[in-house]
């Protein structure tokens, strides 16, 4: 799949939306559907679900089939901390490859990459150094739920 130089953007609506449905999923404390998550946050369903499934591969949430289907909290919301959410989404690696992307291809162009490098890395390093401070649990007792 090509991104466009906009999937930057699009990655951290997908961390902002999927924070808000595991603090649903954790304040529920067991199975729930995509369709009853994506009402509760005005979201499509489609959408969710393309999103969650990141956590699905990074072992944070776990499906179930059929009837009573839907999506549950692999670990203790306590054990879950927002930097690992932010990772399994790539996020970082979004914005690292959006500011790179919208370089020039030249000798200029390379030069910048090359300056911009070291930034970057310490942006990712001070996001990460920041998420690894809050679980979802925290979130959920500062969403008041």
């Amino acid at each position: 799949m090509t991104k466009t130089r906009n999937s930057g953007a699009l990655q951290y609506k997908s961390f902002g939306l999927v924070l808000q449905a595991l603090v649903i999923l954790a304040k529920k404390g067991d199975t729930c559907s995509s369709c009853e998550i994506a009402e509760l946050l005005s979201s499509e369903a489609t959408l969710l679900r393309r999103t969650m499934a990141n956590l699905t591969r990074e072992h944070i949430l776990v499906t179930r089939e059929g009837r009573d289907g839907g999506y549950l909290l692999n670990r203790a919301p306590e054990e879950l901390t927002l930097a690992e959410i932010y990772l399994a989404l790539e996020v970082g690696e979004s914005r690292n490859k959006a500011v790179k992307d919208t370089m020039c291809i030249n000798a200029f162009g390379e030069q910048m990459k090359a300056a911009c490098g070291d930034v970057l890395e310490e942006m990712d390093r001070s996001v990460i150094g920041v998420l690894e401070q809050y679980t979802l649990a925290d979130m959920v007792r500062k969403a008041g739920c």
